[in-house]
């Protein structure tokens, strides 16, 4: 039987992405002023990594469902919220806590559930 591993177009699109994102944000100054350049990551984090993250389940058979559930989603969410905006801004003080991170973080992860439907 055939593994089938789920969301690798949303996975690699966000990959690619996030590296156009991270070359603009190094080399060219026009980039650091826009608003995109504050949140893209935020967007495209659960994009990349709750699709990996359910890959790996996958590759190594401890997972058989070849769906991302809302559910796991929604777990990663809150994970990538709590651990981004209370704790990393309480030990690192170069951090700061932001709501619109937490929005875009959820954009993200209705963007990644609802493309999946359509991938189908």
């Amino acid at each position: 039987m055939k593994t089938k591993y789920v969301a690798l177009y949303q996975m690699f699109i966000g990959m690619m992405l996030y590296s156009l994102h991270y070359f603009l944000r190094t080399f060219s100054n026009n980039y650091q002023t826009t608003y995109i350049r504050n949140y893209l990551a935020n967007f495209l984090v659960l994009i990349v990594c709750v699709p990996l993250f359910v890959n790996i389940q996958i590759l190594f058979k401890v997972r058989k469902s070849e769906k991302i559930k809302l559910s796991e989603i929604v777990f990663f969410f809150f994970i990538f919220s709590i651990l981004y905006e209370i704790i990393c801004p309480y030990l690192l003080h170069r951090m700061t806590a932001d709501i619109v991170d937490v929005l875009f973080y959820a954009i993200g992860g209705i963007v990644l559930y609802f493309s999946q439907k359509i991938e189908k």
